[in-house]
């Protein structure tokens, strides 16, 4: 059986790679090792797209990048897509999904969005296989100073929050993205949470109440778990196996 493709766009900080592994660690965590391949956007040829389906990782690029790597990885997706390859971003691979298709990535005008925060489905959504056994308001685990501000031409908004009016996606039936982080835990996020607050300006966190808490104590006391966010990854392989039947 064709596996997933993980295509990996970034690293995680050295600091976490001893107790949390590389990027692609926590997608192997949810969908099996064994079901998954890893390629390297950034360092590897990206050949023809014979896979059973795409997982676009998170990355510290942005979309909007002109590096070399960005546009053949947007030329790789736009040939997948033409063989209706099931295609899945998350985060950064959200907004690189969006932007190859014809959305637009801009900085959030509402800052940085970081830790777990409440995530709404719209109708589209609440009828999405992406989202099947997800209820209507759920937690996800974010990290992201970016957002889709336009989805692409036929695009259908999947989900939503106050912070991010793309916190999701779907074209065509088989590309999705989603700002939040499906394979993120809560160990995880609490220690991006340190790195994050540690090299970030203050300023980056507009509505943190400056004057009641310390950022970082802050944002780790909207840490949570995030089960039904997880189910979207586990969703996705449903999906991609779907197909592979049909």
């Amino acid at each position: 059986m064709k596996p997933i493709l993980i295509l990996k766009t970034g690293e995680v900080s050295r600091r976490v790679i001893p107790q949390f592994g590389q990027a692609e660690q926590a997608f192997f965590d949810v969908l099996g090792e064994e079901r998954c391949a890893v390629v390297d956007a950034r360092q590897e040829t990206l050949s023809e797209p014979d896979w059973a389906g795409i997982v676009v990782t998170g990355s510290i690029a942005s979309a909007n990048d002109p590096d070399p790597w960005i546009v053949k990885s947007e030329d790789f997706l736009k040939r997948a897509a033409d063989r209706a390859v099931p295609i899945y971003g998350v985060c950064f691979g959200h907004q690189h999904v969006a932007r190859t298709f014809g959305g637009r990535v801009e900085k959030n005008p509402r800052g940085w969005e970081l830790g777990t925060a409440t995530v709404s489905l719209t109708e589209e959504g609440q009828q999405n296989a992406l989202f099947s056994s997800v209820p209507e308001s759920f937690l996800a685990q974010e990290s992201h100073g970016e957002i889709v501000a336009e989805i692409p031409p036929g695009a259908r908004v999947l989900a939503h929050n106050d912070n991010c009016a793309h916190q999701a996606f779907s074209l065509d039936d088989r590309i999705w993205g989603t700002q939040f982080h499906p394979e993120y835990t809560p160990a995880y996020m609490e220690v991006l949470i340190a790195l994050h607050t540690a090299a970030l300006p203050p300023e980056s966190f507009p509505h943190w109440p400056a004057d009641e808490h310390p950022l970082q104590d802050w944002l780790r006391k909207t840490v949570r778990s995030t089960p039904a966010a997880q189910r979207c990854l586990t969703n996705f392989a449903s999906i991609v196996m779907e197909r592979l039947r049909t």
